[in-house]
């Protein structure tokens, strides 16, 4: 599967086309690879970090859950699911380059070169 993801991530650099990949990117392992997938096919990359607490990450997932009475392809996820793959991820350190998401779009946006933007 990812390997499909991958083909199609190169075909869109190479196609011009800017691409936002929407993943886990769990480990430094993990980023590191797909950062040379996309420098190879010609692309600045820019990881953005989303940092959040335990209990924003609960109530976004309990909120979630609610779906899985509705949606046959929701899948619930408990409070021990969540802190069984808390433990695994790996949190961007200082020598990894990336962006901190504070929560305005604009500082994205213009870490990105987009200086002609309102918010």
């Amino acid at each position: 599967m990812l390997e499909e993801i991958a083909a199609e991530l190169r075909a869109a650099l190479a196609a011009g086309r800017d691409v936002v990949m929407d993943h886990g990117f769990w480990t430094v392992e993990e980023r590191q690879e797909w950062r040379r997938i996309g420098e190879q096919a010609g692309a600045a990359v820019t990881l953005v970090y989303l940092p959040a607490t335990h209990d924003e990450l609960w109530e976004r997932i309990e909120d979630r859950n609610q779906q899985t009475y509705d949606d046959p392809n929701s899948m619930y996820f408990s409070e021990d699911d969540l802190r069984r793959h808390a433990g695994r991820f790996e949190a961007p350190k200082a020598d990894e380059p990336h962006l901190i998401y504070d929560g305005r779009q604009a500082t994205v946006l213009s870490a990105l070169g987009y200086n002609d933007i309102g918010g």
